[in-house]
């Protein structure tokens, strides 16, 4: 589990070094398989490989895999994506068409996430997104509420029986 934020550097060659509050833990827990992508906003996301194939069963698995909604995903992810493998100086490569999307050039900030991934950003740009989507009372309330339904036990999974707005329907359901 990653959380919190570290500064980095995306170097001449287009190397990034993960940070060490992040990479001991991605080494130990999951080894130095990672697959890099990007989807939705201009970030680079950085997957322990493992966690990445579990996402790819699950869609594969999922009778979704037609859906134009998956297939455009899925597009968007080969397009950007690429498996890596950390170096023994703790670095991974970033291709030069995820690096120009996502504008991964000299200093960036990483976040970790819970949910086993990393987010790689041009400061500058993740600065602008959240200036102009900053965080709301609606989406505090809604986290919050997932957090009240889990600690409560209702159910081990906090969404399972509830669907939320946008949220698709599996076949069969």
């Amino acid at each position: 589990m990653f959380r919190g934020s570290a500064d980095a550097k995306v170097d001449e060659k287009g190397r990034i070094k993960i940070p060490s509050k992040f990479r001991s833990t991605l080494l130990a827990k999951f080894g130095p398989k990672v697959f890099i992508t990007a989807y939705g906003s201009p970030s680079m996301k950085l997957f322990p490989l493992s966690e990445w194939i579990q996402m790819e069963d699950v869609l594969r698995g999922s009778g979704w895999g037609d859906d134009p909604r998956v297939v455009q995903f899925l597009r968007t992810v080969d397009l950007y994506g690429d498996e890596q493998e950390i170096d023994p100086q703790g670095r991974i490569l970033v291709p030069q068409r995820l690096r120009k999307h996502a504008r991964m050039d000299g200093e960036v900030v990483v976040l970790g996430h819970p949910t086993n991934h990393l987010e790689v950003w041009n400061e500058e740009m993740l600065l602008e997104l959240m200036a102009k989507e900053p965080l709301t009372d609606e989406t505090i309330r809604f986290v919050s509420g997932i957090l009240r339904e889990a600690k409560h036990g209702n159910g081990e999974n906090a969404r399972s029986g509830h669907a939320l707005a946008g949220d698709p329907v599996p076949p069969g359901e």
